[in-house]
C-alpha cells in the first residue's frame, strides 16, 4: 500500500534532491541564513541551538520556555523568558523549536501568527553542515530516499489500515519536518493502545529504559492483574536509585542496574538522570550491560518494552534465545537512529520470523514511533 507521502518520497530522484524539498519549505532561512531568531526552549537542545546561532552569526532575539525549572535562568547570555514574552516580536521573526516534541508549541506559535515557525530538526535535516544533527537526525534524508525499498518492505509487512496509515504520515514529516502531517495519526496512548490485538501472554513483563518506573506504572494498570513478575532495566545510577525506591514494596518487580544488550560487560555513558541518558562512547562514567538471555536463563518473557536510546539492536540480540523460544510481544522504539524504522524490524525477523508488525506514532515530533510485535500464532 503506498500513500500519498509515500509516493511523494518515491518521486524524489536522490538525497540531493530531498533535501532541496525541504529547503524549499523554509525561506526563512534558505537560501540565506536570517539575521535573527527566537528560540522556544531551554533544555539541551535550545542550549545547543544557540551556540550554533552564534558562530553563524544569528543574533537571538529571545528564548522561551515555559518550564518553571528553567524560569530565569541564563542561556548564551539571553535570560529565559516564558513563552508570551515571544508576543512582543514582529510576527515575521523565526522562531525555533529546539525540542522533539514539536506540534503544541508549532500549534502555538502559527496560532499567534508567526509565519515562520519549525523545528530545530527542520534545519539540522536541510542543511547538517552549519546545523549539526542531534543522533535523531543524523543521516536524515540519507536513510529516507536510499533505503526507500528498505522503507517498502517493511511497509509491506505491516499488519492493519492504520499502520500503513501511520507509516505513510511518518514518511511526510520525514520529508518536509511538519508535525501537523502527524496529528490524524496521533494516539497519545504510549505503550497502551487499545486497538491492538493483546499480549497472548502479560505475565511477565521486561521494561528495557524504565527510567523511574513510569512505564512500568502504566503498564501494572492495564495488566496488573495478570502480571506476576517485571524486569525493569535503567542503567543510570540516580534514575534507577528512584526506580528500586519507587516499587521497594512490589515483590513482583525486579529493578537491575544495568543496560541491555548483546553481552555483559562495561560501556562509556552519559549519565545525566533524566530520559536522554544514553549509551555515549565520550560518556564520563561507566555502566553495566548484560544480555536479556542470560539475565531470564530460560525464564519465560511475556512482553519485551526497549526503548533504549539507539541500543535496541543490540539487546535484541542478546535476547535472541529468548524471541525464538517464549515469542514475547515486542514493543521497540523506532526513532532514535533515521534507520531504525526499517532495521529494527529486519532484526526481528531475522532473529525469530513470523512475528506480526503493528505501528503506532505517539507524539507529535520524532519521539515516540514504536513498533508492536506479535507472534504470528496470537
Amino acid at each position: 500500500m503506498t500513500g500519498e507521502w509515500i509516493a511523494r518520497r518515491d518521486a524524489l530522484a536522490d538525497v540531493g534532491a530531498a533535501r532541496a524539498f525541504l529547503r524549499a519549505r523554509l525561506p526563512a532561512f534558505f537560501p540565506d541564513l536570517p539575521p535573527g531568531i527566537a528560540i522556544v526552549g531551554a533544555a539541551e537542545e535550545g542550549r545547543r541551538l544557540a551556540a550554533i546561532c552564534r558562530g553563524l552569526g544569528i543574533a537571538v532575539a529571545a528564548i522561551a520556555d515555559d518550564d518553571p525549572a528553567r524560569r530565569g535562568m541564563s542561556v548564551d547570555g539571553i535570560a529565559v523568558a516564558p513563552f508570551d514574552a515571544l508576543l512582543a516580536l514582529g510576527r515575521g521573526v523565526p522562531v525555533v523549536v529546539a525540542s522533539h516534541r514539536l506540534l503544541g508549541a508549532v500549534r502555538r506559535l502559527r496560532k499567534a501568527g508567526f509565519a515562520h515557525a519549525c523545528g530545530f530538526a527542520a534545519l539540522e535535516a536541510a542543511d547538517p553542515v552549519r546545523f549539526p544533527p542531534h543522533m535523531f537526525y543524523d543521516g536524515w534524508f540519507e536513510d529516507l530516499v536510499p533505503a526507500r525499498r528498505r522503507h517498502a518492505a517493511f511497509g509491506a509487512r505491516l499488519a492493519d489500515s492504520r499502520s500503513h496509515a501511520v507509516l505513510d504520515a511518518v514518511t511526510g514529516f520525514r520529508l518536509t519536518l511538519d508535525p501537523e502531517l502527524l496529528a490524524p495519526v496521533l494516539d497519545e496512548r504510549l505503550y497502551g493502545a487499545d486497538d491492538l490485538p493483546p499480549p497472548p501472554d502479560p505475565s511477565v513483563y521486561v521494561d528495557a529504559g524504565a527510567y523511574d518506573g513510569d512505564t512500568v506504572r502504566l503498564y501494572l494498570a492495564r495488566w496488573g492483574r495478570r502480571c506476576e513478575r517485571v524486569h525493569a532495566f535503567e542503567p543510570d545510577p540516580a534514575t534507577y536509585a528512584r526506580l528500586a525506591a519507587n516499587f521497594a514494596g512490589d515483590t513482583r518487580v525486579v529493578a537491575h542496574n544495568a543496560g541491555l544488550s548483546r553481552q555483559a560487560g562495561t560501556l562509556a555513558f552519559r549519565a545525566d538522570a533524566t530520559r536522554g541518558a544514553i549509551l555515549d562512547p565520550t560518556g564520563e562514567t561507566s555502566v553495566r550491560v548484560v544480555a536479556l538471555d542470560a539475565v531470564l536463563r530460560g525464564e519465560k518473557a511475556g512482553v519485551v518494552k526497549l526503548n533504549i536510546e539507539g541500543a535496541e539492536i543490540d539487546a535484541l540480540h542478546g535476547a535472541s534465545e529468548t524471541l525464538r523460544r517464549h515469542r514475547p510481544a515486542l514493543i521497540v522504539s523506532l526513532y532514535h537512529r533515521p534507520s531504525d524504522l526499517w532495521r529494527i524490524p529486519e532484526t526481528i525477523d531475522a532473529l525469530a520470523p513470523g512475528y506480526r508488525f503493528y505501528l503506532r506514532q505517539h507524539d507529535g515530533g520524532t519521539i515516540e514511533t514504536v513498533l508492536y510485535a506479535l507472534p504470528g500464532d496470537a
